[in-house]
């Protein structure tokens, strides 16, 4: 059994996909990180058979779609099998004190979070909130909202939210190609 979802290892999506592992599949499954969801569902026939975790909060700037959107345009490739809820690792909006821009990094799913936290904020997304938190470093960007394991705050930077949501993940099994209907 193999278990698609977005990577790197140190992403709350990879960490559900563990959770599930070890809770519903007693650590026999395969977890295969992606770069981006996008990837995953821009490839499903690649990955027949196989099984997809996805948060409810997925938000696609480059498909144009939310986790909704997403699963009734594709019920003919994947079929919702179970959901499942854990608590994120903590999330942290940071300032740097001395930037010169408003731009605020984030994933998607957390873009509106960001804004409702930074009043006048031009939000960038990433991939994941990993990703942003590299690219705000990059950037020398104003903001960043990410997961506070991935920061090292610097002097010139202070933490101005901090906040422990939890997360509904659902469990889809991509479809065989023999099944889906074209």
């Amino acid at each position: 059994m193999r278990l698609h979802t977005l990577g790197p290892a140190v992403t709350d999506s990879y960490a559900a996909a563990q959770y599930y592992n070890e809770t519903a599949c007693e650590g026999q499954a395969e977890i295969v990180g992606h770069p981006s969801f996008e990837t995953i569902l821009t490839h499903l026939t690649a990955y027949a058979g196989d099984w997809l975790i996805i948060p409810a909060a997925f938000q696609s700037p480059s498909l144009q779609a939310s986790w909704g959107d997403i699963h009734y345009a594709l019920l003919s490739q994947m079929t919702l099998t179970t959901c499942f809820m854990t608590e994120l690792d903590p999330l942290v909006v940071v300032a740097r004190t001395d930037a010169d821009n408003r731009i605020g990094y984030t994933h998607a799913a957390t873009a509106q979070l960001l804004k409702r936290t930074v009043s006048n904020v031009v939000v960038q997304t990433a991939a994941s909130k990993f990703l942003a938190y590299q690219q705000y470093q990059e950037n020398q960007a104003g903001y960043v909202l990410t997961n506070e394991k991935n920061v090292t705050l610097s002097a010139n930077e202070k933490i101005l939210k901090r906040l422990t949501p939890s997360m509904v993940w659902c469990v889809y099994q991509i479809k065989d190609d023999d099944t889906c209907k074209h």
